[in-house]
C-alpha cells in the first residue's frame, strides 16, 4: 500500500511529466492526495487531466474553451484564497471539474497505475557512464 507521501510524489511527478510547471504539478498532488485522504480514487482523476494535457503547451489558458480541469481548479483555489476561503482545493476542484468520482474501498492502493508512472518515469535523467561512475544508482 502506498503512504501518503507516494501518492503525492507520483502525482507531482507525473504531473510534471506530463509538461505542467512544478506548480501546478504541486498543485496537482496536494489535490490528488486529498482525493485520496476523502477514499476517492486520485490518480484516476488525475490521469484524465494528464492525458488531455499532454504535450500541449503549458500552462493552458483560462480562457480556453475547454480549459484544463487542473488549471481552472487551480485558478479557482487562488480566487478562494484571495478572498479569504479555504476549502476551495482537492476534491471539491476534481469532483467539480472531473465528473463522477468513484469511491474507492480502501482509502490509499497498494501501487501507482501504470499511466502515472510512466508519466513520472518522464522526470527522471537518464543514465550514463559519467553519473554511474560520480555514484548514480
Amino acid at each position: 500500500m502506498l503512504t501518503q507521501s507516494e501518492v503525492f510524489a507520483f502525482a507531482k511527478k507525473a504531473t510534471r511529466g506530463a509538461g505542467f510547471t512544478w506548480g501546478m504539478a504541486e498543485e496537482a498532488a496536494v489535490a490528488t492526495l486529498k482525493l485520496y485522504i476523502a477514499g476517492y480514487d486520485g490518480f484516476s482523476d488525475l490521469a484524465l487531466i494528464l492525458v488531455n494535457a499532454d504535450k500541449k503547451n503549458q500552462p493552458l489558458e483560462i480562457t480556453d474553451t475547454i480549459p484544463c480541469g487542473l488549471t481552472l481548479g487551480t485558478y479557482l483555489a487562488d480566487l478562494g484564497k484571495k478572498a479569504g476561503g479555504d476549502k476551495v482545493i482537492g476534491n471539491y476542484i476534481f469532483q467539480a471539474l472531473c465528473g463522477t468520482l468513484h469511491k474507492n474501498k480502501t482509502n490509499f492502493p497498494d501501487d501507482a497505475p501504470q499511466i502515472i508512472k510512466d508519466f513520472a518515469h518522464r522526470t527522471y535523467v537518464p543514465d550514463s557512464e559519467e553519473s554511474r561512475l560520480r555514484g548514480a544508482g
